[in-house]
């Protein structure tokens, strides 16, 4: 059977209180009992990549130097592949170099054919925001800002995430990526290639003699902090994406459409946020939506098998073309035929089910996640009601239920961890 529908990360996002504050004002946000001036945010867990927070996440919003996340991310990737390397000398071209002059956006000054190693475009891109540089190195890799910007297009599809992209360097007012989509491009930058936060956490960098500050003004002032990149334009507002690591856990934040007077504050409510609700949020998640491998043994009849169980909500859920089969040959055998047409599940007494290939799915370790069934069931032409999820591609029902239904008991044996069937 076909899955119909996936659970992702970004539909169990927990959105906390909105307060609406006036008739003509918008809804104000609020991370905990902290108003944040965002106009939208998101907290992730890096682990698990749940979102532990969010607010209007999937509003498209215009990024600014955000942007430049997902330009390095190109350019790393391109170095792991092997077709270009942090040593690579690259010459600036006329393009790179006029846009290196324009004071409207931070850039640190590019002479038409100086050459520089990539290595060197990367610090300054990921520390002081250089735009032109971050131009450079597209052009040192694609060939053209055009083709370069189509290699960004296709990196952020890849993992989900929908951009409208006009630069490569975030000066474009119609940029557009939102808040869910940069978490998910940080998490993604980190994950694939965690040396880039050796260049992040630097409160400094050198090029060509000057040294540059870095724009991030949160390194130093909260504790575990390590990136990730700022971002602002009039039509953008101040944004940054931080991430931060304490006692083992990694937590990403990302602000955007704030102010200057609050974007730190904003991204200290957030990281707190996550720091102290993480463990709270995660394992409620795990509990109503993971489907943890079940350590009981099955006995039918006298005869132990193991099966492919899930402990969900302190009741055992089996595959039903496992009891099905097992059932086979028994007086309360049933076949298990599946409409694609309207989705439903159909049930047939006194037939035997044979599954293909004839074998029992084996328990496996590690938690699966899981949906509720929008199949319906049916036993011999009668609709049935029963609470039952989708794991794997296949529909679990809870033992019990069945047993009511085709008239086979169930015992549970504590001491021995044991789920008896009795025909």
């Amino acid at each position: 059977m076909k899955r119909q529908h996936k659970l992702t990360i970004a539909a169990i996002s927990i959105i906390i209180a909105l307060t609406l504050v006036a008739p003509t004002q918008v809804l104000a946000a609020y991370v905990g009992n902290t108003e944040i001036s965002s106009k939208g945010a998101v907290v992730m867990d890096f682990d698990t990549g749940l979102v532990l927070y969010s607010y209007n996440e999937n509003t498209q919003r215009v990024p600014a130097s955000t942007l430049k996340i997902l330009a390095a991310y190109v350019i790393y990737d391109a170095v792991s592949a092997g077709e270009i390397s942090f040593s690579t000398t690259t010459r600036i071209s006329k393009g790179a170099s006029e846009l290196s002059k324009n004071r409207e956006y931070s850039n640190v000054p590019l002479a038409e054919g100086a050459s520089y190693r990539i290595s060197q475009l990367m610090e300054v891109v990921l520390v002081s925001s250089a735009c032109a540089a971050t131009l450079a190195m597209g052009e040192a890799l694609s060939g053209s800002e055009k083709a370069f910007i189509e290699r960004m297009k296709n990196k952020a599809a890849k993992l989900g995430v929908d951009t409208r992209l006009y630069d490569c360097w975030g000066g474009s007012p119609n940029n557009r990526i939102s808040s869910l989509g940069m978490a998910t491009l940080a998490r993604g930058l980190i994950t694939e290639h965690p040396e880039v936060l050796n260049i992040t956490s630097k409160r400094t960098v050198t090029f060509d003699g000057i040294t540059y500050n870095s724009s991030n003004l949160l390194l130093g002032q909260y504790a575990g902090v390590d990136g990730l990149k700022t971002g602002y334009t009039d039509p953008a507002g101040y944004c940054l994406i931080s991430t931060a690591k304490q006692k083992g856990r990694r937590i990403i934040a990302v602000t955007m459409g704030s102010t200057l007077s609050s974007r730190y504050p904003d991204t200290r409510a957030l990281l707190d946020y996550g720091f102290s609700a993480a463990d709270k949020i995660i394992a409620e998640y795990n509990g109503k939506y993971l489907a943890n491998p079940s350590s009981a043994n099955l006995i039918l009849n006298g005869e132990t098998t193991p099966l492919s169980a899930y402990l969900i909500n302190d009741s055992h859920y089996f595959k039903l073309r496992d009891i099905a089969f097992l059932l086979s040959g028994t007086d309360v055998r049933f076949q298990v035929l599946w409409s694609s047409v309207d989705n439903s599940v159909n049930l047939m007494g006194g037939m035997d089910y044979t599954p293909e290939g004839g074998e029992l799915s084996l328990p496996f370790e590690g938690a699966r996640p899981y949906d509720l069934t929008q199949s319906s069931l049916y036993f011999n032409g009668v609709e049935y009601e029963f609470e039952a999820y989708f794991i794997d591609d296949y529909n679990y029902f809870r033992l019990r239920d069945l047993g009511d239904l085709i008239s086979f008991g169930v015992d549970w044996e504590n001491e021995t961890h044991t789920v008896i069937i009795n025909t």
